[in-house]
């Protein structure tokens, strides 16, 4: 890998690197030693190389000196060992620099050791050698956490989270002793490192990055620990295989679930304290698997809060709609979208709108996700049989004005939900569909009669969630001829627009993005779409008929960010499958025709492809049925008037441009 680096750099040739391999492994020295040995380059040049291959900054540790802060962070002996020196401490994250930066089983022991982010940077092993004896004191160290740098009693109640120095393992070993053998052979069970701390660790990881889910996962070999950063996975660690089972009985432990049960998946919850000393809950789930137990923690943190209705992402238009949905006194608002599209936190954002001291609302959740201030929270819990549907029997004697219900789940629930919002209630509930129109679908599936559908309901807000990008690093591109064709965006539109694409920078965790924004599809339940309903219309019927009262559709408000630079096209289209909707006109008379039409419903104009008469496909310039024998005009028709509206765009343009001002402020 050096090697190749300085290959790539010009430092090297072709032939003297083959010529430093063959000594590499007949001396088997490092490479590096090699080529020093044998003057084809510096120490200095090796690392600088090294340092611009793989992205990392090089350190001068002459000019720029380390902080005697920062170097006490780190024992002298751990220094000496592993050949690294922390440089800087900023927050809580720590600047170490090393020789080889690809060790990065150094880094999570100085994560582990320290508690803090480490930072890595490259510097000279000469230069680190000259830096440990020139700036470490000579008495013992003191170690020093982030939260003994703040005043912080590893006794408070913050203290879960907070590493303890020289703190015992479950088999009594000291965490120094650990990392010491943590650079030798493989340790074995007496050899544990503590499981309370390695536990801490993860959960004060997840915390810091803003991470939604812990994935704790045993494979053959290791244990791998991932995170859900903005709704995706990213592997953050790897543990060894021997310290699986100790991190699942300590987790098992502080969620109150039974260590000895190995064969069947558990539920629990676990309430921790952050390092500002707020209080957030974990909700643990444990499945057996092939290679042990997999543990998935979701982080249910209070320290965000409710998020306004302004900060959702919605458009002026939207918005405008959601307020006068919650302005009813009564009937159903229906938030649906797949696990994980905010759908909780919209439903949350609207009570916050609403809540006064004259309206007394009242939530069944599960779990209570945001706790909102004014409002009446219940938890529903299954093993003393307090469900939604028995929940919300006794909810309504509680004289509410506002109901708001987690989840439609089963039909005893929407019947009595929806009995609800039609004898005085404003009830808000989700609902697990892809879009607003098949929600319909959705409860008739579940037994609701489309007649009590279409006299409860107001609204449907579906949703989808996309990663916002940083706009600290975020860079204009030109999209490839493919995404603009996926985005259905000509090459005449795509030239006025600037499109941006992901970049990374620390600020963003070298991702690109900064948490996530919303695209919405917001459906009005008008007067021809209660008549579609109760009349049993097709899913595309409703679908056409709210299309053409106006409702935007999730790819059509998704486009609409990616034009105002708030996210990128391969977003968008990783989230959704349809940017733009098809709606074919009729050439006759220009009124909107669904795909499966034969017939334009304003004339009566055949728009179909297949015979008039036995319906089979036949070609347009076909003057008579091959199957049928008769003529492929339909009886009666018009001829088409000399100036024919076929030349009209089968595609719905968006909302001006000037919407699309709305999301750069």
């Amino acid at each position: 890998m050096i090697g190749e680096c300085l290959r790539q750099s010009g430092i090297l040739t072709e032939e003297d690197l083959q010529t430093a391999l063959i000594e590499h492994k007949r001396s088997g020295e490092r490479l590096g030693a090699v080529l020093i040995r044998m003057g084809l380059a510096t120490e200095r040049q090796i690392a600088k190389a090294l340092a611009s291959q793989l992205g990392f900054e090089y350190v001068d540790l002459v000019e720029r000196p380390p902080d005697p802060s920062a170097v006490v962070l780190i024992p002298k002996e751990v220094a000496l060992k592993r050949n690294c020196i922390a440089v800087a401490v900023r927050k809580n994250a720590l600047t170490v620099a090393m020789s080889d930066p690809l060790l990065f089983t150094l880094v999570q022991d100085l994560e582990f050791q320290t508690g803090y982010r480490i930072k890595q940077v490259v510097a000279t092993r000469a230069e680190i050698i000259e830096a440990i004896q020139a700036w470490y004191p000579d008495k013992a160290l003191t170690r020093v956490t982030p939260q003994d740098r703040h005043g912080r009693d590893e006794t408070a109640p913050g203290g879960m989270l907070a590493p303890r120095t020289g703190a015992t393992s479950l088999s009594g070993v000291r965490e120094e002793d650990v990392f010491e053998q943590s650079a030798a052979a493989p340790a074995g069970p007496a050899e544990t490192a503590p499981i309370i701390d390695m536990v801490d660790l993860l959960i004060r990881s997840a915390l810091n990055s803003r991470a939604s889910d812990i994935h704790i996962e045993p494979t053959e070999g290791d244990v791998v620990v991932r995170q859900r950063l903005d709704g995706l996975l990213k592997q953050t660690m790897e543990m060894p295989k021997w310290v699986h089972d100790g991190v699942v009985a300590r987790v098992k432990i502080m969620a109150g679930m039974d260590i000895a049960e190995k064969r069947l998946p558990q539920d629990g919850r676990i309430r921790a304290t952050s390092e500002e000393g707020q209080e957030v809950d974990l909700r643990v789930s444990t499945l057996r698997t092939i290679f042990g137990e997999k543990i998935v923690l979701r982080v249910l943190d209070h320290r965000k809060g409710v998020p306004p209705l302004e900060e959702l992402g919605l458009s002026a238009a939207s918005m405008e709609q959601i307020r006068y949905f919650l302005h009813h006194q009564h009937g159903m608002i229906l938030v649906v979208g797949p696990t994980g599209s905010g759908k909780t936190t919209t439903l949350s954002s609207a009570l916050a709108s609403i809540r006064s001291e004259r309206t007394n609302i009242i939530t069944i959740e599960d779990p209570v996700e945001y706790q909102i201030p004014g409002v009446n929270q219940t938890q529903i819990n299954a093993k003393i049989n307090l469900t939604f549907a028995g929940a919300l029997r006794s909810i309504l004697r509680q004289d509410p004005d506002v109901v708001l219900v987690g989840e439609i789940r089963d039909q005893e629930t929407a019947r009595i939900a929806m009995q609800a919002a039609q004898t005085g209630h404003l009830v808000l509930s989700t609902l697990h569909t892809d879009d607003a129109p098949s929600c319909v679908t959705r409860l008739t599936d579940i037994g609701i009669e489309p007649y009590v559908t279409a006299s409860a309901l107001i609204g449907v807000i579906a949703q989808r969630l996309v990663r916002r990008l940083c706009m600290d690093c975020r860079r204009p591109y030109t999209p490839e001829p493919e995404t603009l064709r996926a985005m259905r965006v000509s090459d005449a539109e795509a030239a006025t627009l600037t499109f941006y694409r992901a970049d990374g920078c620390e600020k963003c965790n070298q991702t690109g993005y900064r948490g996530r924004v919303g695209i919405y599809e917001i459906m009005a339940v008008t007067d021809d779409l209660r008549r579609l309903i109760a009349q049993r219309g097709a899913e595309a019927q409703l679908r056409e008929a709210a299309l053409a009262s106006g409702m935007l559709s999730l790819g059509e408000d998704g486009l609409l960010k990616v034009k105002a630079g708030v996210t990128t096209p391969q977003e968008l289209l990783r989230v959704v499958t349809e940017v733009r909707e098809t709606r074919a006109l009729c050439p006759e008379c220009g009124t909107r025709v669904a795909p499966d039409f034969s017939a334009c419903p304003g004339c009566g104009h055949r728009v179909g492809g297949g015979c008039p008469y036995c319906r089979r496909p036949i070609q347009a310039e076909w003057k008579f049925c091959p199957y049928c024998a008769k003529s492929t005009s339909a009886p009666g028709a018009r001829k088409s008037p000399s100036r024919s509206i076929a030349s009209r765009r089968t595609v719905a343009e968006l909302p001006p441009a000037r919407n699309v001002a709305e999301f750069k402020k």
